[in-house]
């Protein structure tokens, strides 16, 4: 009987093992496929973004501030890489500007409030000239340091996060980060997308995450001097 109970979990054992390294081949096999995908948008830029219900309200108020930005991102004749940010992402940066200014006693302030140059300034550094996908930034293994359309040095670089235990195997994301001015990255400020490749007629698209912070957190400093 022993014997017999031996056998059956022997047996059992080695089902489960057989099953494991095809499971890990099949994963393997899955993961070194992987494929950079597009979404397509047939329409410009801005029309994607103005398609997305209130997706990207805030963002498109800002837009009607910065008509510079507005109007390349309308430009059929235009090839513009913008890194687009929901809701949220306005919502967190007002929220820790507002708080601080609630700690000094001085009153809120939303977005038809930020002067005219910081709102410019702040936006510009999320459009790019030219068009920068992961096919492209895949090769800079650091990053790649490109200026934006006002001249601003920012940082992007590609990552794969891990999944299933695979390093590399997950999400595809471009880490878009604010320089500060600085070669030394422990002065920068970072964050990642949650979507990225939407190609649209004018341009490419990418979505931060809605952790995301707009202007990378400077408008609490910028508005509590």
């Amino acid at each position: 009987m022993i014997m017999k109970n031996k056998n059956i979990f022997l047996g059992f054992f080695l089902i489960v093992l057989l099953a494991g390294i095809v499971g890990c081949k099949k994963g393997n096999n899955y993961y070194e496929n992987f494929e950079l995908r597009y979404t397509e948008y047939d329409g410009t830029s801005l029309e994607f973004l103005e398609s997305q219900g209130t997706t990207y309200d805030s963002l498109l108020l800002v837009l009607e501030r910065v008509p510079a930005i507005r109007a390349k991102l309308k430009d059929t004749d235009a090839k513009l890489t913008f890194f687009a940010m929901t809701n949220s992402s306005f919502t967190n940066a007002l929220d820790a500007m507002n708080g601080v200014r609630k700690a000094g006693n001085r009153l809120p302030l939303y977005l038809e409030d930020i002067p005219q140059l910081i709102l410019d300034s702040l936006t510009y550094h999320y459009a790019f000239e030219g068009i920068y996908d992961t096919p492209y930034l895949r090769n800079f293994v650091e990053g790649k340091v490109i200026k934006s359309v006002d001249d601003y040095d920012m940082s992007l670089k590609y990552k794969v996060t891990s999944a299933s235990g695979i390093i590399g195997g997950g999400q595809q994301q471009i880490i878009l980060s604010d320089m500060n001015r600085s070669i030394f990255q422990r002065y920068w400020q970072e964050s990642a997308t949650s979507v990225v490749n939407i190609r649209t007629r004018n341009g490419m698209l990418h979505v931060l995450a809605p952790s995301h912070n707009f202007g990378f957190s400077k408008l609490a400093k910028l508005l509590n001097k």
